[in-house]
C-alpha cells in the first residue's frame, strides 16, 4: 500500500515537475520576444552625429547693436534646441520651427535646423541638386522668349568665430561662419536669389554636411548683403580641427555658383571644435594635504596608546 502511495506521489511530482518546466519555457520564450522590440527600438537610436543650426542674413540698414542681439538671440536658441533622440523623431535633417519664441525684432531669426541620422557628403548633396531636373544655370533658359540672363557669381570673403568653451580646452562647441556673395550681370546692383550648403571635414577628411540656409538675396557686389550660420555641435563631433566649405545655388538651378573653402581663405582653416558631450565643465580641483613631521597622525596616537597599555598590563602582572 505505502508503495502504491510512493509511486502515486511519484507521478504527481513529475506531473508538475513537468508542467512547471513548460510553463518557465513558454515565460522564458514570452519574455525573449517582448524584448525584440526593445532591443530593435534601442538599435533605432540616433547616430552620433547631431548638431544645430540657425541662419541670419544680413540687411543693410541694421546697425552693428541689432546685428549683435540678433546674434545673442540666436546663440540662445541654439542652447534651448535639443537634439533627436531617435531616427523616429527625425531623418536625416530635422527642421524645428521655433517662431513663438522669437521677438518681432528680430524676425529673420525664423529657425533651427537640427541635423541628425546619417549626415550626407558633398557628393550626396550634389548629386541630390543635379537629380532635380532643374537647369544647370542662369544663363539657360527654357522659355524662348526671355532673354537668357547671365549671372556670375563670386564669395568675396568668408570668416568664422568661436563662441563657447566650458571646459576651457581651446575646443569649442558653439562657432559661427559668415561669407558675402556677389553678383555681376546686366545691371547695376543685379539682384539674385541664393542659398548655400555648408560642409565640414575633420582634419582633411571628407566633406560632411552640416546646413542648407534659408533662401536670402544679395545685390551685385553689396557688402552689407552677407550670411552668418551659427551652430552648435550636440554630438558625434571629436576633439578636432575642423576646415569648413561653402557651397552657393542660385535657386531654381542645379548647379554650383560659387563656393569657397580652407584651402582659400584662413578663416575657414582648422577650427578647433568637439561637440558639447565632450565640452564639460571641469570638476573643481580637489586638493590633498598630507601633514608630516612635528605632529603625530591619528594611528601613530592609536599604536602609542596600545603600546602603553601591554606594557602597563606586563607591570601588573
Amino acid at each position: 500500500m505505502n508503495t502504491g502511495n510512493n509511486l502515486g506521489m511519484a507521478t504527481i511530482m513529475n506531473t508538475l515537475l513537468v508542467k512547471g518546466a513548460a510553463i518557465g519555457t513558454l515565460l522564458l520564450v514570452s519574455s525573449a520576444v517582448s524584448a525584440e522590440p526593445r532591443q530593435l527600438e534601442s538599435s533605432q537610436n540616433l547616430t552620433p552625429f547631431a548638431a544645430a543650426s540657425v541662419g541670419i542674413a544680413k540687411k543693410a540698414e541694421e546697425s552693428s547693436e541689432q546685428v549683435a542681439e540678433r546674434e545673442q538671440q540666436a546663440l540662445a536658441l541654439l542652447q534651448q534646441a535639443a537634439p533627436a533622440k531617435n531616427i523616429t523623431e527625425a531623418a536625416a535633417t530635422v527642421v524645428k520651427s521655433l517662431a513663438p519664441a522669437l521677438s518681432a525684432k528680430v524676425p529673420a531669426v525664423k529657425r533651427v535646423e537640427l541635423m541628425g541620422a546619417s549626415p550626407m557628403t558633398r557628393e550626396q548633396v550634389t548629386a541630390k541638386h543635379a537629380s532635380q531636373g532643374m537647369p544647370s544655370s542662369s544663363a539657360a533658359s527654357e522659355d524662348l522668349n526671355r532673354a537668357p540672363v547671365y549671372h556670375s557669381f563670386s564669395i568675396y570673403d568668408a570668416s568664422s568665430r568661436l563662441f563657447e568653451d566650458f571646459d576651457y580646452d581651446g575646443f569649442y562647441q558653439t562657432f559661427s561662419v559668415t561669407f558675402d556673395v556677389d553678383v555681376y550681370g546686366n545691371y547695376l546692383n543685379e539682384r539674385a536669389d541664393l542659398f548655400a550648403e555648408l560642409y565640414l571635414s575633420r582634419n582633411g577628411g571628407p566633406w560632411v554636411h552640416y546646413y542648407t540656409t534659408e533662401v536670402f538675396s544679395i545685390y551685385g557686389d553689396s557688402q552689407q548683403d552677407d550670411y552668418e550660420v551659427l551652430t552648435t555641435l550636440y554630438t558625434g563631433y571629436v576633439t578636432d580641427h575642423y576646415d569648413v566649405l561653402i557651397d552657393v545655388y542660385e535657386v531654381g538651378y542645379s548647379d554650383v555658383v560659387a563656393t569657397i573653402n580652407a584651402d582659400q581663405i584662413d578663416g575657414l582653416y582648422a577650427l578647433p571644435l568637439e561637440s558639447s558631450d565632450r565640452d564639460r565643465e571641469r570638476e573643481p580641483d580637489v586638493i590633498i594635504v598630507e601633514e608630516s613631521g612635528g605632529s603625530l597622525s591619528v594611528l601613530g596616537l592609536l599604536l602609542l596608546g596600545l603600546f602603553a597599555g601591554l606594557r602597563l598590563n606586563r607591570t601588573r602582572t
